[in-house]
């Protein structure tokens, strides 16, 4: 449906264009064999991979075009989040661990899903994500010098995990496979700039700076799910690699990349907000009847952990109790009343219990539908109508009306992902991991959105190279200093290469300021 809304907003120009791109460049050819491959790096529950068996599912009957897409390969650490990528992605060729067993100067690595060495797939989609923690503005030590250079520095998981992705590009540019379109995603923090340097690179320059270097210019921009419809706030850069040997020749400064692709964003954001209880389960269903199982199970291990605690244990947690002084006597009643029909409300600390009356949670339930993460602090949170907070592993979204969290199911339905509810395999999956891989996962509408500027802007540099009579589409650039070593001994994986193209390098930094 969105692919739909979107094309509407192409002219006819633009229609012709993206239509003999996609026919040309990513149909069925024998100069181009299993032209459609999608790989996918720590992109959580691998929703990216969804859009693009859609998109092309889409493609096909748009264009009236035979597309063949392969999801080639998944690479995640987490033993639990490969397991629910195996079930919810069968189609999948491989599985890896982390991302450095990609580069490894071998060419192969371990598949955890066929239990053998391979040799590392190549992709022409790429859909890679790293670690947000050191750079997210949650973290306390985020300020911190290191965290802010965490990218140049490969430090800490942020850039640990980038730099595995930079030499996976790496070897596959000495290869001659690099990948076509490259999105990645991160939090807001990304941009924040040194701490004792306002005006120096932050973070999201230097991944600039290290792409280009690769025949690459980033492009990010500022994006929520509320800006296409989906009603949760969940603000992140979003980030596309445009190759610069497609722009070579047609844009006289490549900068001029960053104006089309933050127009064509334009043109497709402002969807009309759906309604929240859309997305949420009835008490009827197996979701939420498991998980009335866990709160019972879960006040009966209290009860139990309580009459095994020692005198002076009790005595402070009769304490604790009596210090809740923000929790007004009027509001206790009602809260205690509602217990019996709301066990869930049984299961909260004090604190949470003072933060939601104190941040205005009235009654037990509530007419109308309003969120809250009780997971926070006061100064974190606050109460929401009609939409939920960002989505985070650990969170917890108080939702008024039903007096009860958001449930793993529901919030992975707000990331894009609608499980089959009577799938054996995900009943088996606990709420607190389902809830953990939504928060960690991809948001389906932005990652849309990406790509379908990425190739809307693709198509209109094929149609200005055709039109110049130039080659509609040329090698990645290779650095010779990249070419030198891929030639002689293959060990370009160990350095970071600067230089490139100047036009492409000349504005990375102050583009990203910009955007």
């Amino acid at each position: 449906a969105l692919f739909t809304a979107w094309s509407d907003k192409l002219t006819g120009e633009e229609v012709c264009q993206l239509k003999d791109y996609l026919v040309k460049e990513w149909g069925r050819t024998k100069a181009i064999t299993e032209p459609t491959d999608f790989g996918s790096m720590c992109s959580g529950t691998d929703i990216p991979a969804a859009v693009c068996e859609q998109w092309w599912l889409w493609a096909g009957q748009w264009t009236g075009q035979d597309f063949e897409y392969k999801h080639r390969f998944s690479s995640e650490l987490d033993a639990k989040k490969r397991a629910f990528i195996n079930v919810m992605h069968p189609n999948v060729g491989h599985i890896f661990g982390h991302v450095k067993d990609l580069s490894h100067r071998s060419g192969e690595a371990w598949d955890l899903k066929r239990r053998d060495l391979v040799r590392v797939p190549v992709c022409r989609i790429l859909a890679a994500g790293f670690p947000c923690l050191d750079v997210s503005g949650l973290n306390p030590h985020s300020r911190t010098l290191r965290n802010r250079q965490c990218i140049s520095q490969v430090a800490l998981r942020t850039g640990g995990v980038f730099s595995g992705i930079v030499e996976y590009i790496k070897a596959m540019i000495c290869r001659r496979s690099p990948p076509e379109v490259m999105i990645f995603e991160n939090v807001l923090g990304l941009k924040n700039p040194p701490r004792d340097d306002p005006n120096g690179p932050s973070n999201l320059d230097i991944v600039g700076l290290m792409l280009s270097g690769l025949g690459y210019r980033l492009h990010a921009w500022h994006l929520s799910p509320r800006m296409f419809g989906v009603p949760q706030c969940r603000q992140r850069v979003w980030m596309t690699a445009i190759r610069t040997s497609n722009m070579e020749g047609v844009l006289a400064d490549f900068s001029e990349s960053s104006e089309i692709l933050a127009e064509l964003m334009s043109r497709i954001t402002g969807f009309p907000e759906s309604k929240l209880v859309k997305y949420l389960v009835n008490s009827r269903s197996r979701a939420h009847i498991k998980f009335l199982e866990t709160v019972a199970a879960r006040r009966q291990l209290q009860k139990k952990r309580y009459a095994a605690a020692s005198v002076k244990q009790q005595v402070g947690r009769t304490i604790e109790k009596k210090r809740d002084i923000a929790v007004q006597k009027k509001w206790k009643t009602a809260f205690k009343a509602a217990v019996k029909k709301y066990p869930y409300l049984d299961t909260l600390t004090t604190r949470k219990r003072a933060l939601m009356c104190t941040i205005g949670v009235s009654a037990f339930p509530e007419k109308q539908i309003r969120v809250v993460d009780i997971s926070q602090n006061k100064a974190r949170t606050n109460l929401v109508s009609g939409y939920v907070p960002c989505i985070t592993p650990k969170g917890e979204k108080y939702l008024t009306d039903r007096c009860r969290p958001l449930l793993g199911v529901e919030a992975l339905r707000l990331q894009g992902m609608w499980l089959e509810l009577g799938n054996p395999k995900i009943h088996d999956m606990s709420d607190s991991l389902l809830r953990d891989l939504a928060g960690n996962a991809f948001e389906q509408s932005c990652f849309a959105a990406v790509l379908w500027c990425t190739l809307v802007f693709y198509a209109k540099m094929h149609h200005r190279r055709t039109a110049a009579g130039m080659q509609p589409r040329t090698p990645i650039y290779l650095p010779d200093p990249m070419l030198e070593k891929c030639e002689d001994d293959d060990d370009v994986r160990t350095e970071v290469l600067g230089g490139g193209h100047d036009q492409g390098n000349s504005s990375v930094v102050s583009q990203h300021k910009t955007d």
